[in-house]
């Protein structure tokens, strides 16, 4: 009689327990390098949020209490108004909109997507496509920006704590990426 070749059942359950084991060593250096994968695409885009934000913000004025195109009137100078106290720096009550913010501590808080709103850490300000326009609105889903603004002097702060010189800080949060921080200094002239 002729043998037949073929597998025994004692090598078909070896060959599959080394393909497990193939498939389990392939899979656990596979699923590292896909969840890494989009993180300098988030980081990207993080640095271009930041940077339009920032633009945005610097944009505005020093003051409610300065000219904001370049004019003679500058806060706390000249017999012109005093500047925002630094414990009043935001928004005013008829400054509800970004449309409406005429100086660059007017962006105090937290600007979300309705998917990160709940985690904002300061005061919750509206949505992010408020402040970059409408076709932003899909373009950073998973992305919040905190903005913090405070009176800064290299020369050391005078007792009531106003300078000509506002530090604006924008801090970017987008989904599992380390946050990234962009600062800019907005002068009083």
């Amino acid at each position: 009689m002729k043998s037949q070749g073929g597998m025994t059942l004692i090598e078909m359950v070896i060959a599959i327990v080394l393909m497990g084991i193939a498939m389990i060593a392939y899979t656990s250096f596979l699923v590292p390098q896909l969840r890494d994968s989009a993180t300098p695409h988030y980081q990207a885009r993080a640095a271009a949020l930041a940077q339009g934000v920032m633009s945005q913000i610097l944009a505005r004025g020093f003051d409610n209490h300065s000219d904001f195109d370049g004019g003679l009137i500058r806060c706390s100078e000249n017999g012109a108004p005093s500047c925002t106290a630094p414990d009043d720096l935001g928004p005013d009550s008829r400054e509800t909109l970004p449309s409406h913010f005429n100086d660059a501590d007017d962006y105090i808080g937290c600007w979300s997507t309705p998917i990160t709103a709940s985690q904002c850490i300061g005061e919750s300000r509206g949505n992010i496509s408020d402040v970059l326009g409408e076709d932003s609105k899909d373009s950073y889903r998973n992305f919040r920006v905190e903005v913090a603004v405070a009176y800064d002097d290299l020369t050391g702060t005078p007792p009531n704590g106003v300078t000509n010189y506002k530090k604006v800080t924008v801090t970017i949060f987008s989904s599992n990426t380390q946050p990234l921080s962009l600062s800019g200094i907005r002068g009083n002239y």
